[in-house]
């Protein structure tokens, strides 16, 4: 695998993260619940990050054994 394939993934993490913290916080201020839509969106943000990171990892052993 090429590291530029997995090279996008410290990249992919900030952004999950930091979409899921500005939808939540514009939901925050829409629906006045500060903070729970951040948080929520926060931690949706890291579980995505977290998918991506283990679909790379799963290709990655995917092309080792081949």
């Amino acid at each position: 695998m090429a590291s530029w394939k997995v090279s996008y993934v410290g990249i992919f993490f900030g952004v999950a993260i930091g979409i899921g913290y500005f939808t939540g916080s514009w939901l925050d201020d829409r629906f006045h619940a500060q903070p729970w839509f951040s948080v929520a969106g926060m931690i949706l943000g890291v579980a995505a990050a977290f998918r991506e990171l283990l679909r790379v990892a799963r290709q990655y052993q995917r092309e080792q054994k081949d």
